[in-house]
Parts: C-alpha cells; sequence; structure tokens
C-alpha cells in the first residue's frame, strides 16, 4: 500500500488506534492522509508510534481535527528526530552506516493546520523543530481563529526557511503576528530560493 486516504471519514481516535497497529507492517506508505477524521491527542499518540516504521513517507496530512498543543507538538518532533541506521539497510558487508544519526529526508508535505486545540504556543514549539525536515517542499500550519505566533516563534520560523532549501509553500493563513515577527518571517521568505 503506496497511499492511504481516509479523510472526511469519522474514523475518530478508536479508527485511528486501529489502525497505528497495522502501519508498521506498511513501510512502503508514502501517503497518509487523516485529515478530517476526528482525532485527537489521544489517536495521535498511537500514531507517533507507528510512524519510525514508515521510512518511506512522503506526505502526511492531521489537518482539520482536534489535535492540541501536546499531539501537534508530539507528532513533529517524532518526524523529525534522528534514528540510527539498521545493518540491514547497509549494502552486505558495509558496516559503516550502522550508528550515524540522520534525519528525515523523506517526508515532503505536511499539513497540520486547523487543528482546534493547537495554539500559538504549541505552533511555536513546532516552528522551533521542523528545520530537521530538509526535503519538506510543503507546510501548511493555518491557524483555528486567533491563533497568534509570538515575535519569538516567527523569529524561529524565520530562521527554520533557510534549513528548508527545498519549500515551495509555505501556508500561514489565519495566524496573526507581531509587527517584527512578521517582518522577519517576510524577509526570510523573500530571500529563499525556492519559496513562493
Amino acid at each position: 500500500l503506496i497511499k492511504l486516504d481516509i479523510s472526511e471519514n469519522n474514523i475518530g481516535d478508536p479508527g485511528l488506534e486501529y489502525l497505528a497497529v497495522i502501519l508498521p507492517c506498511l513501510t512502503a506508505m508514502k501517503a497518509l492522509d487523516l485529515s478530517s477524521t476526528g482525532i485527537s491527542d489521544r489517536g495521535i499518540s498511537a500514531l507517533v508510534k507507528a510512524l519510525p516504521h514508515l521510512v518511506e513517507l512522503q506526505v502526511l496530512d492531521v489537518s482539520f481535527n482536534n489535535i492540541g498543543d501536546s499531539g501537534i507538538v508530539s507528532l513533529v518532533r517524532t518526524l523529525c528526530q534522528p534514528s540510527s541506521l539498521k545493518t540491514d539497510q547497509n549494502p552486505p558487508g558495509d558496516k559503516g552506516l550502522t550508528t550515524a544519526p540522520h534525519y528525515n529526508t523523506t517526508l515532503q508535505e505536511l499539513y497540520i493546520g486547523k487543528n482546534r486545540g493547537v495554539t500559538g504556543a504549541g505552533l511555536g514549539r513546532v516552528v522551533q523543530l521542523i528545520s530537521t525536515l530538509p526535503a519538506l517542499t510543503r507546510l501548511h500550519i493555518p491557524g483555528g481563529g486567533g491563533t497568534h505566533l509570538s515575535d519569538t516563534a516567527a523569529m524561529a520560523l524565520a530562521e527554520a526557511l533557510p534549513r528548508l532549501p527545498a519549500l515551495d509553500q509555505l501556508d500561514l493563513l489565519f495566524i496573526s503576528m507581531e509587527p517584527a515577527g512578521f517582518q522577519a518571517v517576510m524577509q526570510a521568505a523573500e530571500e529563499h530560493p525556492t519559496l513562493e
């Protein structure tokens, strides 16, 4: 199975918990769409345990759900965590990569916006993590009504943008910022080589 799209199906946390049990067997999965499925932090907790097995994952969409700050931060932290390569991933006889830490170099699209429980503080923690996703081409983190990104978080986003060389789409719809933070993000976006 390469792509699983169960968006707009109200599976909720019980459905995601069940799905998370079989996800480790689907190591070739490239796209997982869980948008508008009624999941919350409880379901994300189960997904986080399965994510390290999805080594080919390129697209993840958990937008339009009930995920809160702790769930969204845990999810992004898991996606960004360095791990160790296993010897069975090396050519026969090559032991050189067995302990080399690496970051997620497959995830290209991440959609985490419009989650009812995510606040500006949670998004602030997320933007501090995303710079370890170098293959990211699309990042969608639109806020819900009244989501405010602090100057510190906006500056962290501005600092992360140059470390995301492939990024060509950044969606910050419905997120407010202070003038200094907004200016820093806009300057970083203008200087970015691929960002539209």
